[in-house]
């Protein structure tokens, strides 16, 4: 599934206008990152109260950020992300997570080829379980808090970021700016 998602993007991408702009207003991103809370704080309370966790993978983001019309450094956006693990074997018992948040991103060093941005987003957590005798969706509240990060290229650019939250302590994916 991963693996067919982002050859879509990456098909998408590149049937567009891949004219270098260093005045880009818009980006979209997509993402993997390592360390997330729901991936941290799930394996704690869940091996703790209920057993061991088995598979976990993600998460996977997709961002949308537009630069303000006021500022060539600040932009407003959201950021979505999915995730999910394996508890038992022996019921196929499951948990999906999904997040959608607000975001805002800085960026420290706009630069031709390499810029230095911050991002912090907050919003909805959504956690359904499935397989086993307690099967329930459950909303609570996440965030991603993104200290350092660095992309390179042109319109086209890989990036890397450094942070906390439900996008992950560390965090690499692919940027088009437009």
């Amino acid at each position: 599934m991963k693996k067919i998602l982002l050859m879509v993007i990456v098909t998408v991408m590149t049937t567009m206008n891949v004219n270098a702009q260093e005045e880009w207003k818009n980006e979209v991103s997509i993402a993997y990152g390592a360390g997330s809370n729901t991936d941290i704080i799930g394996s704690f309370y869940k091996g703790v109260f209920t057993g061991k966790q088995l598979n976990y993978w993600g998460p996977i983001s997709l961002e949308y950020f537009r630069r303000l019309e006021s500022s060539n450094r600040l932009g407003i956006g959201a950021v979505a992300t999915l995730s999910g693990c394996k508890w038992d074997d022996e019921n196929n018992a499951k948990s999906t997570f999904i997040s959608i948040m607000p975001a805002v991103k800085y960026n420290w060093s706009v630069g031709k080829h390499v810029s230095w941005y911050s991002k912090a987003a907050f919003g909805l957590h959504i956690a359904a379980d499935s397989g086993s005798k307690d099967d329930k969706t459950k909303l609570g509240v996440n965030w991603q808090a993104t200290f350092v990060g660095v992309e390179f290229g042109s319109a086209f650019r890989v990036f890397a970021e450094l942070g906390t939250g439900e996008q992950g302590i560390f965090l690499g994916g692919l940027r088009y700016k437009f």
